[in-house]
């Protein structure tokens, strides 16, 4: 077992900073898409509000037994809604992180937070310890082009482990202004995210699939 890398290929401590990143990230846009939820949920309750007013309105005057009605009927619809969202959230951080820091108090946002600043600290350590171990040779497949493509892939991700959460922490702590920066930060993260997995499948399932049909 090497923990360096070389001429082997990757070690141990570089493939554990890579799946710890991965994870992270993939909890962080899980947590996101459920903050997306909550947003929905808030635009909903909004709709849900007109409505009320207007079952009201609609009851005043027709006597205790329609207003009754009207007030169970806006009693079904809040549970109701409070259902879908309380489902819908935690159906996506219990499938991506688990439902235990937000069962141990932690909001959403707060938890978004705390990601983010899990995220700067990997990538602070990635690009300590890229300093500290060369990486391995190129692979033979790899034209010169595929290298200087997936060096330039390599920069933008450890960079966009910096930068994506430090515009996210600049949006909650100055306001919307920092959501355009934000939001191309992300863009520019998930291109690079796309090439970097496009390149490794085009050399591993596909490069297999070609061998292969050139044994048949």
């Amino acid at each position: 077992m090497h923990l360096r890398n070389g001429a082997h290929g990757y070690g141990v401590v570089t493939k554990a900073l890579h799946w710890l990143t991965v994870a992270a990230i993939a909890a962080q846009f899980g947590v996101g898409l459920a903050m997306d939820l909550d947003d929905v949920t808030d635009r909903a309750e909004d709709r849900l509000g007109a409505e009320e007013e207007r079952l009201e309105e609609g009851a005043e005057g027709r006597g205790e037994a329609a207003e009754e009605q009207a007030e169970a009927e806006i009693e079904r619809r809040e549970d109701a809604l409070d259902a879908r969202a309380d489902d819908a959230a935690g159906d996506v951080v219990t499938d991506v992180v688990g439902g235990d820091a937000v069962a141990d108090g932690l909001s959403l946002p707060e938890l978004h937070v705390v990601l983010g600043l899990s995220i700067v600290a990997l990538g602070v350590v990635r690009l300590l310890w890229r300093r500290a171990t060369p990486l391995p040779p190129w692979a033979e497949h790899l034209s010169a082009g595929e290298r200087r493509l997936e060096g330039g892939l390599e920069k933008v991700l450890l960079g966009s482990l910096l930068v994506v959460p430090a515009t996210g922490l600049l949006l909650v702590a100055a306001g919307d202004d920092w959501l355009p920066l934000h939001v191309t930060a992300q863009l520019v993260f998930l291109a690079a995210i796309a090439g970097h997995v496009g390149l490794v499948l085009r050399h591993t399932v596909l490069r297999r699939d070609r061998h292969l049909a050139r044994m048949l």
